[in-house]
């Protein structure tokens, strides 16, 4: 049997769920945080739990060497479209390693953690960034905001789109 998160992302629904999430959002966000990294040309990036590839593709036309990475099958399949010399696509666990001193940055962006059941498992995921990570690179960790989530806590939402019903759920 597999984890709900390994099928989850392979869904229509999810996508669906999140096409707000589009290009334009991913640039802005993007333009934000490399004005404050101000990375070198050619600098080696992890785009970790990438999904389709919206901010590896955009990290790329930046010019940076981009490496994207998802545990998606399909999400991979379709990044794999926008690959050239310096931006690829592939299918990785996140707590599997991704090698040794090999990104100036590794980004985990759009909360994309946080969802295995045991503990160890989160930080394996931080172990593997670390290793991963040449000497003085960076992680970008996106999370939510700890103080809303546990606000937020117990909450119910139904939500209709494209006729599909979502009911979301949320509990720490």
């Amino acid at each position: 049997m597999t984890n709900w998160f390994e099928s989850w992302f392979n869904t229509d629904y999810y996508h669906l769920l999140y096409r707000h999430r589009d290009d334009e959002e991913a640039h802005t966000f993007i333009d934000a945080l490399l004005t404050h990294l101000n990375p070198q040309d050619g600098q080696k990036v992890l785009d970790l739990a990438c999904g389709r590839g919206r901010h590896s593709v955009y990290l790329n036309s930046k010019n940076l060497d981009v490496t994207g990475a998802d545990l998606s099958c399909a999400n991979i399949d379709f990044a794999k479209k926008f690959e050239n010399e310096t931006l690829h696509f592939e299918m990785q666990d996140m707590r599997k390693s991704m090698g040794q001193n090999k990104y100036d940055y590794v980004f985990n962006l759009f909360t994309s953690f946080g969802y295995f059941e045991h503990e160890q498992d989160d930080l394996q995921v931080l172990e593997n960034v670390y290793r991963a990570l040449k000497p003085g690179g960076i992680f970008i960790f996106d999370f939510l905001n700890a103080n809303m989530v546990k606000n937020s806590q117990g909450t119910h939402t139904r939500l209709m789109l494209d006729g599909v019903e979502f009911e979301i759920n949320k509990k720490i």
